[in-house]
């Protein structure tokens, strides 16, 4: 299965999306109960991929953010400098980025290997396409094995460890590895 045997828009007020169930009720209850209200007050923008009926298999929403130094300890932040090798002189306290808010892809389509192709997806329309001037994709994947494995094998990062712990665990994958 292929990524682009689906139809990929913008999310609107009429698509068809009841159906949808990933598995997690987190992530299906945005996209039925939120996405058009974030979309209408220009909180997240949320992408779809539609298949032949028309129904909503795949979407994913992101942000405008910015990943900043204010949570975090001096040691975790020249970790980061290191990692996307930034000259000293050219060092900020915060790096402008893209943030996936929230992905899901239909029970019914898993487990097919689109996961990664939508990563690679989001990876490349963010970076030519979307064109935002930013550095940096983040997001904060649900602490599970799952999706952890899912973003690690598609080259995202832990900024540290102190998250591993908690509900979500924060990751990045710098947009200047794509050139």
């Amino acid at each position: 299965m292929n990524l682009f045997d689906f139809h990929f828009s913008e999310l609107t007020e009429n698509d068809k999306f009841e159906s949808f169930d990933c598995g997690e009720e987190e992530i299906d209850k945005f996209l039925k109960e939120d996405s058009i209200n974030f979309q209408n007050e220009k909180m997240t923008n949320t992408f779809i991929f539609k298949n032949r009926e028309d129904e909503v298999v795949i979407y994913f929403s992101i942000s405008n953010d910015c990943l900043n130094d204010v949570r975090y300890e001096n040691n975790v932040w020249n970790k980061l400098h290191r990692k996307i090798k930034l000259p000293n002189d050219k060092r900020i306290r915060q790096y402008p980025s893209v943030k996936i808010t929230q992905l899901g892809i239909d029970k019914s389509i898993q487990g097919k290997g689109l996961s990664h192709q939508l990563l690679d997806f989001i990876k490349y329309w963010t970076f030519e396409q979307h064109k935002p001037a930013c550095r940096l994709i983040i997001l904060d994947s649900l602490n599970k094995e799952v999706q952890i494995k899912t973003y690690l094998k598609n080259d995202f990062v832990f900024l540290s460890d102190l998250d591993k712990n908690n509900k979500h665990r924060f990751m990045y994958f710098d947009l200047l590895r794509l050139e």
